[in-house]
């Protein structure tokens, strides 16, 4: 595959590790980043302060402007925050490609409240020219082990066949294995949901029940994942695939999950607000909670589990909901 411009939106640990993995391909890449502290370190130091011994490539070219980032490009990936994307995409990128069809992986993960969009259909809801040229990239997939070379498989997901084999074989390469789908929507789904359930692991961790707890608490949630995807239009074989059941495994038992760590928090008593502080990064499971318990309340589906972690994270309900939710009513008020 011949050098390609790509542009890469978002700066953050994944963001990073993403365009580095494409430089050292042969690509030339853009990395925008909107934090004009992190942005600043970078070009300083030539280093990300959150990945050890990660020196950027040549290839890559940092920038704040969003027009510097795309002129030329051949291909966008997002990693900036799902929340952000909507304005993002009708404020600054739309006027910028002025109807210019280009290609888009979208590799952050969440579901927009009320309207229950995928990231991607909001991308092509703001920018209509990229009708089915928007592409899902989720799978278990720390970006600190990428980093380090460790070996990573993750699902590339597309209506347009022809492209999504052709992004792939971009991405594709040691390190990272891509293997391709056409359950868009699906593999969006596993992505939100399975973040608001490593939530609940890290509710367990903090309250410290075990790990007998945790693994029920997993395979009860896992049902509950299959209701959601499915009654939102998602394959069945998506859930318990790696963009599902795959990556639900690795960000509930990991200890270095974001998403996990503030469950954690949570459990151990602290209030939203004190668990994202001190776990720092964002954990984009928060941003999906409400999304996901409205779909199951929508739908009648029976969620347990879901609608505890958003008492918990929502109304600041004691980490033992969690417990009772699982049948565990004799438990105390930890």
């Amino acid at each position: 595959m011949k050098p390609t411009k790509i542009t890469v939106f978002g700066a953050g640990i994944w963001g990073s590790v993403i365009a580095q993995h494409l430089a050292k391909k042969g690509h030339n890449v853009s990395l925008w980043e909107y934090n004009e502290q992190l942005l600043n370190v970078l070009k300083t130091i030539g280093r990300h302060p959150n990945i050890p011994n990660f020196k950027l490539h040549d290839n890559i070219r940092l920038t704040g402007d969003v027009a510097e980032a795309v002129e030329g490009t051949e291909l966008i990936i997002f990693v900036i925050s799902s929340k952000a994307i909507r304005t993002f995409c009708r404020e600054k990128l739309r006027p910028l490609l002025n109807g210019r069809v280009v290609p888009v992986v979208n590799a952050s993960k969440g579901i927009e409240d009320k309207t229950f969009k995928t990231i991607c259909e909001i991308i092509e809801e703001e920018i209509p020219q990229l009708k089915d040229k928007t592409m899902a990239f989720s799978g278990p997939s720390f970006a600190l082990e990428v980093a380090q070379n460790v070996p990573t498989k993750i699902v590339l997901a597309g209506p347009d066949k022809e492209l999504v084999d052709q992004v792939a074989q971009i991405i594709h390469g040691d390190p990272i294995l891509v293997v391709t789908a056409r359950d868009r929507r699906g593999v969006e789904y596993g992505g939100g949901v399975k973040n608001v359930l490593a939530i609940g692991c890290g509710v367990i961790d903090g309250i410290g029940d075990g790990a007998n707890a945790k693994s029920a608490l997993i395979t009860q949630a896992m049902q509950e994942m299959s209701d959601i995807i499915t009654c939102q239009g998602g394959q069945l074989k998506t859930v318990y695939g790696l963009a599902g059941f795959g990556d639900a495994i690795l960000t509930g038992m990991s200890a270095i999950s974001r998403n996990r760590r503030l469950g954690e928090k949570l459990g151990a008593g602290l209030s939203l607000e004190e668990a994202k502080k001190e776990v720092g990064t964002i954990a984009e499971g928060v941003n999906s909670v409400q999304s996901v318990f409205d779909i199951a309340r929508k739908n009648h589906l029976n969620t347990p589990i879901i609608d505890a972690i958003w008492r918990i994270v929502c109304e600041g309900k004691q980490p033992c909901e969690l417990l009772h939710a699982m049948g565990f009513i004799s438990r105390g008020n930890k």
